[in-house]
């Protein structure tokens, strides 16, 4: 029961953490437009249909911001800044923040809030390589490529910092099962490169497809490569486990 009862707390911190880590993205949008004047209300947002993705996974949720009135205003970097709002100002910030608070001792000594706080920090990294980047892209009016440089940059260290630093240091405070840090791992991979990855699918134009196949196509490699057997992880987990 310990163990069933480890894996239902980690499945109900993924979902909290998620509705924790989406709904400032949202909110930080629809705030940025209102303070440009694009925007009358800025707590209104579009909740979806109230089905139970929408409940559980927040599929549907949308900022509802009028980009096409600043386009029609000539005003691109009204809606860069807009876009750029969600995932640089939140959750950047959010991201940091959460950064910070794995490392204090008060958090690390209540498992339940450290396994929030690690999810947490995992959806503010999640939520980097958005759609929005297509939205900065047409309202500074230069490449997708030119913003995948320049914001995809620091969105790579920041992933290699989490599978390579936080998600060991993780497993190895969380728990010492192995098929419960494998199900770690695999449920990190696939949310990250599959449910975040598959963002660049909808609707947005043929640079962020691309994107959106090579992330899915990274799910097999990366779990080998992050998989708690491997020497690399295994020392790591290990090492995280006798620190103080």
């Amino acid at each position: 029961m310990k163990g069933a009862g480890t894996i239902v707390a980690g499945l109900l911190s993924v979902v909290m953490a998620h509705h924790a880590a989406l709904l400032p993205h949202e909110f930080a949008h629809s705030f940025m437009a209102w303070a440009l004047g694009y925007k009358s209300d800025p707590l209104v947002i579009h909740w979806g249909v109230r089905r139970a993705t929408d409940v559980i996974l927040l599929r549907d949720i949308n900022q509802r911001v009028d980009y096409a009135a600043m386009y029609a205003r000539g005003d691109g970097f009204a809606a860069a800044l807009v876009g750029f709002a969600g995932p640089g100002l939140a959750n950047g910030t959010l991201y940091l923040l959460s950064l910070w608070l794995l490392q204090r001792p008060r958090v690390r000594r209540s498992t339940l809030l450290f396994t929030f706080v690690f999810w947490f920090n995992f959806m503010n990294l999640g939520n980097f390589p958005s759609g929005d980047m297509a939205d900065i892209a047409k309202g500074l009016g230069v490449s997708p490529w030119a913003v995948l440089v320049v914001l995809g940059i620091p969105t790579a260290i920041a992933m290699w910092f989490f599978f390579a630093r936080t998600l060991p240091m993780a497993l190895g405070r969380m728990t010492t099962s192995s098929s419960e840090r494998g199900l770690i791992i695999t449920v990190s991979i696939v949310i990250m490169f599959g449910y975040f990855g598959l963002v660049g699918f909808e609707g947005y134009d043929r640079t962020s497809h691309l994107l959106s196949l090579a992330s899915v196509c990274l799910i097999p490699a990366m779990l080998i490569l992050c998989w708690p057997t491997r020497r690399w992880m295994r020392t790591r987990i290990e090492a995280s486990g006798t620190a103080g």
